[in-house]
This record gives C-alpha cells, sequence and structure tokens, in this order.
C-alpha cells in the first residue's frame, strides 16, 4: 500500500490527499517554448488536486539556462530544482541529484511522459512513496507506485485523455476539455504599439530550425498584402532573433508595396512582454511554433499553419479559439522525434529540416495557397468581433 493509502491499481477516492511536497520529473530532450509551456497542463491537474501543496518542477541544466523566465514567472509551480541533462552519462552527477531530493523529502513524485532519463526509478532511491507516471515499456515501469492509464488507443490520444488520465491517477475529476489548458500566468504591461489601429494582426512566420514546418515567406507577403489592402490590418512581425532575416525581408516587403502601412517587428522579447502584446491583438497567424502556442494559452484567437508535422489533433479540443489550416496529406501525420528529423522522408520525399527563407520547402506547405489560410484568419477576425459583441 502506498503512502496516501492506495494500492497502484483500481478506482482512486475522489478526495484531497495531505500531500505537501510534490515534484515533477519533466527531464525534456531540446523542447521548444511550446512544448515547456504545455506542462502547465500538468501542474494544473496538480494544483487542483493538491491546492495546499509546494509543486517542484525538475529541468535539466540546458532547459532552464534557455527558459529560465518562463520557468520562474509563467509556469504554475512553487520552484524549480535543475537536474543533470538527458544527454549526461556520469553516473556520480545522478547519485548526487538523488541525494538532493531525498533532502527535500517530497510526499508525491510524477513523472512526465517526456522525461527522458530521470524516472521512478530515481524517485524510489530517493525515497519518495507515491510514484505516479505512464508506463513506457521500460525497466522502470516497475518502481511506480500508480499507473496512469489511457484509452484503449494511446496513438489517438490527445491532450484532454492525457489530462483525464493524470487526473484520476491523481485522485481528481476529470476537467473538461475547455478546463485542460489553464490561463499563461503574465503581469500586466503596457505595450505602446497596441496603439494602432485595428484590426491588430500579429504574423509569425517562423518556428524551429529543425523542422521545416514554416509556410513559404512568399505566402506570408501574400497574405500580408491583403490584410492591409483590403482590412486595413495592422501587423507586428513576431519571432526570434534568428528569424529577423525573414522577418525584416517580410516587412520591407509590405512597406514598400504599402509605405503608408502600420508594421511592427517585435523580435526577442522578454515572453511577458510578447504576451502582453498578444492579449491585444485581434488574431495570430503562423506556423506551429511556440508562440501559437502562447498565444492559444492566453484565449488569443489563433491560426495555425500545419506542414509536416501533424500534430493538429492533440490540441484541437483544449484550444477553443484556435484554428488549424492544413492540406491533411497522409504523411503528415507521421511524427519524429527531434533527432531522428534530419534523415526523416515523406511519401513526396521532401526534406525537412529548415534550409533558409528561399529554399524548399515541403509539399504540405507549398501546396497551400494563400486563400485557404485568408479564409481561416477573416473567420477568427468575425468570430472575435462577435465575441467582443457578446462580452466574451
Amino acid at each position: 500500500m502506498n503512502r496516501d493509502g492506495a494500492t497502484g491499481t483500481g478506482a482512486v477516492p475522489h478526495t484531497a490527499p495531505a500531500d505537501r511536497r510534490v515534484c515533477v520529473f519533466a527531464q525534456l530532450h531540446l523542447p521548444g517554448l511550446g512544448d515547456l509551456l504545455q506542462r502547465n497542463i500538468l501542474l494544473e491537474v496538480l494544483r487542483r488536486t493538491r491546492p495546499a501543496a509546494e509543486i517542484t518542477l525538475v529541468v535539466g541544466e540546458g532547459l532552464h539556462r534557455r527558459f529560465a523566465e518562463p520557468l520562474h514567472r509563467h509556469m504554475i509551480l512553487t520552484d524549480v530544482l535543475i537536474c543533470p541533462d538527458p544527454t549526461t552519462t556520469d553516473e556520480g552527477r545522478y547519485d548526487e541529484f538523488v541525494r538532493q531530493l531525498a533532502d527535500r523529502r517530497f510526499d508525491l513524485c510524477v513523472v512526465d511522459p517526456g522525461s527522458r532519463v530521470l524516472d521512478a526509478g530515481h524517485a524510489r532511491r530517493a525515497d519518495i512513496g507515491v510514484r505516479i507516471g505512464l508506463p513506457r515499456g521500460l525497466a522502470s515501469d516497475a518502481d511506480l507506485t500508480r499507473r496512469v492509464r489511457l484509452p484503449a488507443r494511446p496513438d489517438r490520444c490527445d491532450l484532454h485523455d492525457f489530462a483525464c488520465a493524470f487526473a484520476g491517477a491523481l485522485g481528481g475529476p476529470r476537467p473538461c476539455p475547455e478546463e485542460v489548458v489553464p490561463p499563461l500566468p503574465v503581469r500586466p504591461e503596457p505595450v505602446a504599439e497596441l496603439a494602432a489601429p485595428a484590426p491588430r494582426v500579429g504574423i509569425h512566420p517562423g518556428g524551429q530550425p529543425h523542422w521545416n514546418r514554416r509556410w513559404p515567406l512568399a505566402r506570408y507577403e501574400a497574405l500580408c498584402d491583403r490584410l492591409v489592402d483590403e482590412l486595413g490590418a495592422s501587423l507586428y512581425l513576431l519571432g526570434t532573433a534568428a528569424e529577423l532575416p525573414e522577418l525584416t525581408a517580410l516587412r520591407d516587403h509590405v512597406l514598400a508595396r504599402r509605405p503608408d502601412a502600420v508594421v511592427h517587428l517585435d523580435v526577442d522579447h522578454p515572453l511577458n512582454r510578447t504576451a502582453n502584446l498578444l492579449t491585444g491583438l485581434e488574431v495570430v497567424v503562423g506556423n506551429d511554433s511556440g508562440l501559437a502556442h502562447v498565444a492559444a494559452a492566453l484565449g488569443v484567437p489563433t491560426v495555425v499553419v500545419y506542414g509536416p508535422t501533424g500534430t493538429e489533433a492533440l490540441w484541437s479540443r483544449v484550444y477553443p479559439r484556435h484554428r488549424g489550416v492544413s492540406l491533411y496529406y497522409p504523411c503528415q501525420s507521421i511524427t519524429h522525434g527531434v533527432d531522428e528529423v534530419a534523415g526523416r522522408r515523406c511519401a513526396y520525399d521532401c526534406v525537412v529540416p529548415y534550409r533558409g527563407p528561399r529554399s524548399s520547402y515541403p509539399r504540405c506547405l507549398t501546396d497551400l495557397d494563400v486563400d485557404q489560410v485568408w479564409a481561416a484568419t477573416t473567420d477568427q477576425l468575425r468570430a472575435n468581433q462577435s465575441g467582443a459583441r457578446n462580452g466574451r
């Protein structure tokens, strides 16, 4: 029997457990911003089932260096504990980390499905009595004291299914789909650029370079032309410093045609400032990337162009103001780990890694014309205007 009285099998009573110190192992390998913020779903499930508990997120050193701001300001947690990176092979470092875990005297450990090396075995060695996780066919499955059970077809599960499965294992009720993604914690901050005329439209033509899930830049140019010419839209071009060449080319294209257009470059700002900007936009249009997930978590209407990653089904129920645009080619349903992308070939023999704005793109993106994205964008604008009139 576990410390909270559960046997690890059968139903879990819907009572508030007395756990005071909870850790979540999230030793992720090369995540993007969207991958990290997705962990707020599990953290929110924990917060609902254990409202008085201190929640510690355990992440690798490299992830912490890269995402210090979102980790400490935009996650639903009490604190962050740094563990070795998943590429670390020095067992001595893991032994030292297990001693740190033991010193913290955690009551409960939840193993995130994406945690690479860090698993229930490390939690057992640290004398954490309750260890909850999704079985992954590894030896460490035997160290789980309570197993998360997905529906009969795990390959068809979405984020609502995962949230419900973890809520059940943690002793809580099933959340409704619209409750799965918690509001992103954001501190209010003025953004002067939002004084521009409506409609204010965010454009994000970038994304992770290891996936070529970018709609061709020329298509974004054509979309921006229509937004300015037909709607008089103010444009906000969003991205990172690595994407500045594409963003600058897009801005210069718009201004060369329409010198009177309102076009703002918003590059490499802190996430809090970017989040405040996004909440002032009527719609955000972009690729399947971290910024799309930030916008959706803020409740901002989004239009996301889906290329080879085929992840739209994960989010369709839990992002009520999210609109995906895809050609749904059969090979778009294929997903691969980051390490497998370089050699991945699809049904059309497309090269997947991104090689620059003027290079080749996958057919699932080159075959997607501007009219389809334009229709989705104007639909979202109309829905946003209707919601504003109705007080939503």
